[in-house]
């Protein structure tokens, strides 16, 4: 039998573990063989004043995560559970009960933070998960880095625990002093380097100090998202670590939430941040500056033009206004993103429109091997790709476009001023050069957020693109 991904939870145990770190144990429907796996991610469900429960949509029967997420999303704001993403710290079979730690951040706390504080036997949350597909094995290497601040002290705690006899392990866990310290266990070789936070970079100062061990390292990275941000860029241009041996993850923004917009650091730096999975974290961080909530003024002039015509794909279409606008305007279009909330936002887009558009979840790099569309838009996804990827991504377009289909290709220029990862003209002529023609390779415009109002809200800029007009062959 299936364990429920989505259910109500019941507080069972609460212990303060040191001043700032409270662990609460929890039970409920689908925790009674709960598969488990380090590094344990699940979504807590927090009642909004003056519920005594969560409002929670019911789960699907076809056990789509994404339509129950759009679901979660269609609840009125006043009324939906605030949701946040927490660590698994330990999974107790005989009782079908789990341990979630809690930091508790003072005077300037959060609205899980609030309800840890308080939290008493009998209170009852809401959980999303723990999912499988959302399980990511450490990479291969002869030794790990694991840092982060006191928020991923649970998650860094369940991969040391799994890690093997003989593997190494340095360790670098930021707190605020010693009465927060922990015993770590593992059966591997490990060093463990507790930063107390007696100033600011406190942790990137340690590991910047650090002397690595010989041979290829792996780096897994959490905490405060600034700072890993920092970390990160210190372990790939100080350290020439590759950035495909680095799994980071900001599970909390300073003086913001996960709901406000993205700083401009967030902005500058999203550029480094050109893999799957990242994308997907960046929606779950907010730091999405090519979601305007409107479609490309571009696409919008090729559309009145008549350029899409046939069975048209939307690839990479982001929160979905492309594929809601040409459904709108009566085309045959299916949006495809590889993040699930990119879906998810889509989907919920187009309900609110309430234009029946159709979005899939799908790897770009792998679209079928079916030719049937006559028109692709790609409204700048084609930059993001790497030289290894990007020939890739043109072979899987090939497969799926019929002869004659028409690409239309929007991608950031590299005459701006770098908001994003710019390219330039020849990487789109190489990348075309067999199989297809390049009808057309113009200076265009790409409009995204390029910072913020002074009432707080996204700015939007038009930037630099090129605009190609591509035929299959």
């Amino acid at each position: 039998m299936t364990e429920p991904l989505v259910a109500h939870i019941r507080v069972t145990e609460v212990r303060r573990l040191s001043p700032h770190l409270t662990r609460v144990s929890f039970t409920g429907p689908g925790l009674e063989n709960l598969e488990i796996w380090p590094d344990q991610q699940l979504k807590l469900c927090f009642p909004r004043p003056g519920q005594t429960e969560p409002v929670l949509p019911e789960p699907q029967a076809d056990g789509d995560a994404m339509r129950w997420y759009q679901a979660y999303l269609a609840i009125p704001a006043a009324e939906r559970a605030v949701m946040r993403s927490y660590t698994v710290r330990a999974y107790h079979p005989e009782s079908a009960t789990i341990d979630v730690d809690f930091v508790l951040h003072g005077n300037e706390s959060g609205p899980a933070t609030a309800w840890a504080a308080g939290a008493r036997v009998g209170d009852v949350l809401g959980r999303y998960g723990p999912d499988a597909q959302y399980a990511r094995p450490l990479g291969e290497s002869d030794w790990l880095l694991l840092a982060g601040d006191q928020t991923a002290l649970p998650a860094i705690a369940t991969l040391l625990a799994s890690l093997p006899a003989g593997k190494k392990a340095l360790v670098y866990l930021e707190v605020p002093d010693a009465a927060e310290e922990q015993q770590l266990d593992s059966a591997a070789e490990i060093e463990v380097h507790w930063v107390h936070r007696t100033g600011p970079e406190v942790l990137l100062n340690a590991v910047r100090a650090a002397k690595f061990p010989s041979g290829n390292g792996f780096a897994w990275l959490a905490g405060e998202a600034g700072a890993v941000r920092a970390l990160r860029r210190h372990l790939v241009t100080e350290r020439g670590m590759s950035k495909r041996a680095i799994e980071f993850s900001g599970y909390w923004r300073l003086k913001l939430t996960q709901d406000d917009a993205p700083t401009e650091e967030e902005l500058a730096e999203i550029q480094e941040r050109l893999d799957p999975n990242a994308f997907e974290q960046s929606y779950a961080e907010g730091a999405t500056p090519w979601v305007i909530g409107e479609p490309q003024p571009v696409m919008l002039d090729l559309a009145a033009r008549g350029e899409f015509r046939g069975a048209v794909l939307d690839a990479g279409c982001g929160d979905g206004w492309h594929t809601i606008e040409l459904t709108r305007l009566g085309h045959d279009v299916l949006g495809v993103d590889y993040a699930p909330r990119a879906i998810a936002q889509a989907r919920t887009n187009a309900i609110r429109a309430q234009v029946p558009a159709r979005f899939e979840l799908a790897d770009a790099l792998d679209l079928g091997e079916q030719p049937q569309y006559d028109t692709v838009l790609d409204s700048a996804l084609f930059h993001v790709f790497g030289n290894r990827d990007r020939p890739a991504y043109v072979r899987s377009l090939h497969r799926v476009c019929r002869p004659g289909a028409v690409v239309h290709l929007l991608a950031l220029s590299d005459k701006g001023p770098g908001y994003g990862p710019e390219i330039s003209d020849s990487v789109i002529r190489t990348a075309f050069a067999e199989g297809w023609v390049i009808e057309e390779l113009i200076d265009s415009q790409y409009r995204g957020v390029v910072g913020r109002n002074a009432d707080g809200g996204n700015q939007l800029g038009d930037l630099p693109a090129w605009l190609a007009r591509i035929r299959r062959v």
